[in-house]
């Protein structure tokens, strides 16, 4: 039977992708003509069911093509859909593959697999500033350290490094526990003395790990949401900070994590180390309902059942006035204070009415302002806690950081899968996000979360099949380090020409290893850096920003087989194909065209090229040709 339906071709499904409330879609399935023959488009949402015959449009080549036009739902949802034929007396399906990737279908005789459509909001837009930026993450405590002093000088529970090139880990006691946090001094005042090394990395927006007082080295277990840790820095040096990034075109983010607080906090107080009286003191305490205790007070809920971490009840009255909706709420705070947006901790563990009010104060602070949610699969049908989310519908967050891109990328750069699956993937995240979102996706390589990817292009161990002095120890031979190297100019490569917006993990451009927390976090390693790889990034990156092809054009696939992944950019009158070969040995690309321009080698090609092993290029398409 030849293909009857695509959701990925504008023949079958028009338009394509996600759309907005009240659209009108035009269905066609093409089926070999016999008698007696029918055929239904059948939907699913959260609200209702329904089912829409389909009429026979045009004969073909032996084959009826049967069509409708849909209307969707006036609510935003996230829509399922198949179609049921009836033919000969025999009934069966026509849907989705079984990953749902979406694109080519699938026959099922029962239980079909259903397509998606995400039914949005209308008139969705995310501030250009964020969506054609480069983003650079960073671990406070350990990017740079600015003047002599001492700013954890007589607080406990912290040790100090005297080394700044010192290896980092926890210390731990024999069970396992934290006794004491280990720190480096990296502050506010040093990201201020680098601003000129990340503006000339092309870097307009920083990402700042949470910078509010705690009693980590992390600070994800909150304290004091209206301080700036004092380990980091002081209010004004915040606001320094801000005036200067001002100065040089860039933006910062700020990291809400509004899911939880730390026991060791001014809300919580287990300790007593706070002169407020703390949920846990006393049921008096005006934060006593923010928490959900059990069996109080040692019985509370708490973060992936870390005791450190109790829970909030983030719509609780008292606690969306004192971070959202009060005149100088959390959120609004830091905005007057310069930041520009919030990347949202753990977003799937937050209301999406809580998400959604965020965004909706945010805004009326700064209109051109964004909120980001920490996802790491498809944000567009993320279940949580069983039920499916609605913050990718276009009223609560601007976009997601897309781990989905960093993991199929980089099973493509090891040869772990083909370009072929490389592409389905991203095709399917295309298809499923409004397109305002995925073009604002970050695009990472590594986080704080992740191993750090040269350690994984230069096939370290696998994470969890290595012990923890192990992985303390851990450097790449001087060999795996080489090739880690070249495979990861090809990964920033791919972050460079693909939709979205890029982001660099803190070191990663000089060559970082290390694997999960905690040693992807170690501290940059000024003087020590792998220059070749900084200055491919430096070149890359700054021919994006002289690229409008590269920061807003359209994109679509050119050549995506085997270890070669290919892809078209095109804005106005500029219109760039961009290749990267992962394979160890040399592959040969058909050209568009007769004569061609090779933008990074600055030279003239024929109709057909031979791609160097490990390689990537950018070919320039003229008006002219």
């Amino acid at each position: 039977m030849n293909e009857a339906f695509n959701s990925q071709n504008q023949f079958y499904k028009a338009p394509f992708g996600a759309v907005e409330i009240g659209s009108k879609i035009i269905f066609r399935v093409r089926l070999n003509a016999e008698k007696e023959t029918r055929c239904e488009l059948r939907t699913f949402c959260e609200k209702n069911n329904d089912s829409l015959e389909m009429k026979i449009e045009s004969t073909e080549g032996g084959a009826y093509v049967y069509q409708c036009t849909y209307e969707t739902p006036l609510t935003p949802c996230v829509l399922f859909y198949h179609f049921c034929v009836y033919q000969n007396g025999r009934t069966f399906f026509i849907g989705n593959n079984s990953e749902k990737l979406g694109g080519a279908c699938v026959y099922y005789d029962n239980d079909p697999v259903s397509y998606q459509m995400t039914v949005h909001g209308k008139s969705i837009h995310v501030a250009d500033w964020y969506k054609e930026g480069v983003i650079y993450q960073i671990f406070v405590d350990r990017f740079y350290k600015a003047g002599a002093e001492d700013l954890y000088q007589g607080r406990k529970g912290f040790v100090k490094y005297t080394n700044w090139h010192d290896k980092n880990r926890y210390i731990k006691n024999a069970k396992g526990e934290i006794v004491y946090w280990d720190i480096y001094g990296g502050n506010i005042k040093g990201i201020i003395e680098k601003i000129d090394y990340l503006k000339e990395l092309g870097v307009s927006i920083l990402y700042l790990n949470p910078i509010f007082e705690a009693n980590s080295n992390h600070k994800y277990d909150t304290a004091d949401y209206e301080k700036i840790d004092p380990g980091f820095g002081t209010e004004s040096d915040f606001e320094a900070l801000t005036e200067k990034c001002n100065q040089n075109g860039i933006n910062i983010i700020l990291d809400g994590v509004f899911s939880h607080v730390g026991n060791d906090s001014k809300y919580f107080n287990m300790k007593g180390n706070y002169d407020t009286l703390g949920a846990f003191q006393s049921k008096e305490s005006p934060y006593f309902d923010w928490f959900r205790f059990n069996n109080y007070p040692y019985d509370y809920e708490c973060w992936w059942k870390n005791l450190t971490l109790p829970n909030v009840d983030e719509m609780n009255t008292s606690y969306l006035d004192y971070i959202l909706t009060g005149e100088n709420s959390i959120v609004k705070r830091w905005l007057k204070k310069g930041a520009k947006g919030w990347r949202l901790d753990v977003a799937d563990e937050l209301p999406d009415e809580f998400i959604g009010l965020l965004k909706e104060e945010t805004r009326k602070q700064d209109p051109d302002s964004i909120v980001l949610g920490e996802v790491w699969e498809d944000a567009s049908n993320k279940e949580s806690y069983g039920q499916l989310r609605k913050y990718f519908l276009g009223s609560e967050l601007d976009s997601v950081m897309n781990y989905p891109f960093r993991s199929v990328f980089i099973d493509f750069i090891l040869a772990k899968s083909g370009a072929e699956k490389a592409l389905n993937k991203m095709m399917s995240l295309y298809e499923n996000y409004p397109r305002e979102y995925f073009f604002a996706a970050m695009n990472l390589i590594g986080t704080h979360d992740t191993v750090r990817a040269m350690t994984i292009f230069g096939e370290g161990p696998q994470e969890y099949k290595i012990d923890d002095d192990d992985a303390y120890h851990y450097e790449l031979p001087i060999k795996n380090y080489k090739c880690a190297t070249k495979r990861m100019k090809l990964m920033a490569f791919i972050q460079v020409i693909f939709p979205g917006v890029p982001c660099i993990y803190y070191g990663d451009e000089v060559g970082m290893q290390g694997f999960r927390d905690p040693y992807c976090r170690g501290t940059y390693p000024w003087g020590r850096e792998n220059l070749e790889l900084l200055e491919w990034y430096r070149k890359i990156f700054q021919f994006r920003a002289s690229s409008k092809a590269l920061i807003k054009g359209e994109w679509s696939p050119y050549f995506c087989e085997g270890s070669i992944f290919s892809i078209m950019r095109e804005y106005e009158e500029e219109k760039l194909l961009c290749a990267v070969n992962v394979a160890f040995e040399a592959k040969e690309l058909a050209l568009p065209l007769d004569t061609i321009h090779e933008v990074l080698s600055n030279r003239q090609v024929k109709s057909k090229i031979i791609l160097d092993p490990l390689s990537c290029h950018i070919f320039k398409l003229t008006s002219q040709q």
